[in-house]
């Protein structure tokens, strides 16, 4: 049975106008095929298969009345309709031949509906319901009116019975795994492309900060520069003279501001083109997860020339969602070894800590991916982000365990792919 949940299980809402859409063609269909049964075959029990139709329009209809085609259904209520539609229809295929019925294979449809678009729980339900009207509609249904004498054996009406079962749980499974998964991804790309918004949101505030620090600094200056002259020409008997003291502290200290401000601003801002030593945005990636009881110790090995390379929202961000997971994991120390070599650049981020699982060495990068054993807190989202910004600078990752403990990551690129576009356009002779 299907059990465990995703995290975006809980934001799932299905449109009601859907369901009444898929309904509205299942009632035409099974008009459809009841008519043209009767005049061929004749024989059906025409009012309760059309009181079992009926009811199906009389649902359909009090909801399109009320406008129920622009709702969003929660999750219990739309298994509360998709488990209608599946009576609906067992009933009707017990009317009208069980297991003899060929039709009865769109028992199946409700149960893919409700693992395509409910959670494990809810999914599970529906499909126990379906199981258990399989085997009702199996021991309790009404022949079909055949012109010529035909009689199902026994063995076969109980093959269909096992064949449909197997089938229901099968897609049941099968859809709502791949459904599953689905979500999951695209919550994990959505939490990625916010991780990047907010990087970029910082360098533009960064930006935005060096601006103001610069337009602010001369009228502030000249405010302090005149705040001091009158104060030297007062005599110490002015009753203004504090107060002109105080104003004159108070623009200094807004100048110390403005100085840092700006600083900081400068080196948030640096976007677009503008470069920095490699092993320069290592540091500047680590720097908001540097913790007191964890060393963070980077080395480098390359005695030739250092590169210059673009400093960018993706790589801040993917290398530090890295630095954090080591971070989080080492005991002590983290070693985070840069290199250059050729047209290549490396970074290895080495932890103290118990390493990764062996067993998920091959799968480190999907989403929802955790090695930290019975903790629900984490998601597995930081190192699938991490693969995803910096894939798209084309970096290659590979992760390992050091032989002497402690999980590695390394991290490479084509220099080519970490230069400005100007100077990456001239080295192709453009």
């Amino acid at each position: 049975m299907i059990s465990a949940e995703r995290p975006s299980d809980q934001s799932l809402r299905t449109w009601l106008g859907t369901l009444i859409l898929i309904r509205w063609l299942a009632i035409g269909g099974q008009s459809v095929t009841a008519l043209v049964v009767q005049m061929t075959i004749g024989g059906l029990a025409m009012g309760p298969v059309a009181a079992t139709i009926g009811a199906s329009v009389v649902l359909n209809g009090l909801l399109t009345l009320q406008g129920g085609a622009f709702r969003r259904l929660d999750q219990r209520t739309a298994a509360w309709h998709i488990a209608f539609d599946l009576l609906q229809i067992c009933m009707l295929v017990a009317l009208t031949g069980g297991p003899e019925n060929p039709f009865c294979i769109f028992i199946i449809g409700p149960v893919a509906l409700a693992a395509a678009t409910l959670p494990g729980r809810h999914a599970s339900l529906v499909t126990a319901l379906a199981l258990a009207l399989n085997a009702g509609l199996t021991r309790w249904h009404r022949p079909l009116p055949w012109r010529d004498v035909f009689l199902v054996p026994p063995l076969y009406t109980f093959g269909i019975w096992v064949a449909l079962s197997v089938a229901i749980v099968s897609v049941a499974y099968f859809t709502w795994r791949m459904a599953s998964e689905s979500r999951a991804l695209d919550a994990a790309y959505e939490a990625s492309r916010a991780a990047l918004l907010q990087e970029q949101r910082v360098a533009a505030v960064g930006g935005l900060a060096a601006m103001v620090a610069h337009e602010l600094n001369t009228p502030l200056a000249t405010v302090y520069l005149v705040a001091r002259e009158v104060t030297a020409e007062m005599a110490g008997d002015n009753p203004l003279l504090a107060e002109m003291q105080v104003l004159v502290g108070q623009a200094e200290r807004c100048r110390d501001i403005l100085a840092r401000l700006s600083r900081r601003g400068e080196r948030e801002a640096l976007v677009g083109d503008e470069t920095v030593p490699f092993s320069a945005l290592m540091e500047m990636a680590a720097a908001p997860h540097r913790r007191e009881r964890i060393d963070l110790e980077f080395s480098s090995t390359r005695s030739a020339a250092e590169p210059w390379v673009v400093r960018s929202p993706e790589i801040l961000q993917g290398i530090g969602n890295l630095l954090q997971n080591a971070v989080q994991f080492a005991a002590r120390r983290v070693e985070v070894a840069t290199d250059w070599l050729g047209d290549e650049v490396f970074v290895r981020i080495r932890d103290d800590g118990p390493g990764f699982a062996e067993h998920l060495l091959g799968r480190l990068g999907e989403p929802y991916l955790s090695t930290r054993d019975g903790d629900g807190t984490h998601l597995g989202l930081g190192i699938f982000i991490a693969c995803s910004l910096l894939s798209r600078m084309g970096a290659q990752l590979v992760f390992s365990n050091h032989p002497a403990g402690g999980g590695v990551a390394t991290v490479s690129w084509r220099k080519a792919d970490l230069l400005p576009a100007r100077s990456a356009e001239a080295g192709n002779g453009r």
